[in-house]
């Protein structure tokens, strides 16, 4: 569950954010996070509602965007996105059931396992680029006081 811990960061880098600009409390916060990251949002809003508690966050609304996850390969200049190789991930990666029924792979805990585990869907190649859709940032701050 790298939820918890990706909220631990967020909580902690903005707790100084808040208070260097003279904040009382934050109203909300606007998280865009790639599709790579195959977050479970409810864990992560749960996690930032708890680790806000007694902060300057404590109440905030959380608002997640998703980015979608795309791709360019080197070999032939083919573009994809994550959903169109998903779900032909091989079955002998750790791939597994989440508790929604939905396959997780290893690509949820460690996004830059991508490298390894796709390859171009055009020509079969593994040297692509990730254009977008694997990181996690605060896009906004909605201060207040």
């Amino acid at each position: 569950m790298h939820e918890w811990s990706l909220a631990e960061a967020i909580v902690d880098s903005l707790i100084p954010v808040i208070l260097r600009e003279g904040a009382k409390r934050v109203s909300e916060v606007e998280i865009v996070y790639g599709e790579m990251m195959e977050l479970e949002l409810d864990i992560l809003r749960f996690a930032l509602e708890e680790l806000s508690k007694g902060t300057p966050l404590e109440g905030s609304k959380f608002v997640f965007k998703e980015e979608e996850a795309s791709f360019r390969c080197n070999s032939c200049g083919h573009r994809w996105n994550f959903k169109q190789v998903h779900d032909s991930l091989p079955e002998d990666l750790g791939i597994r059931e989440g508790e929604n029924g939905e396959r997780e792979s290893p690509i949820h805990f460690i996004p830059e396992l991508a490298q390894a585990l796709m390859r171009c869907p055009n020509c079969g190649s593994r040297d692509f680029e990730v254009e977008s859709g694997k990181g996690l940032s605060v896009r906004r701050l909605v201060l207040e006081g």
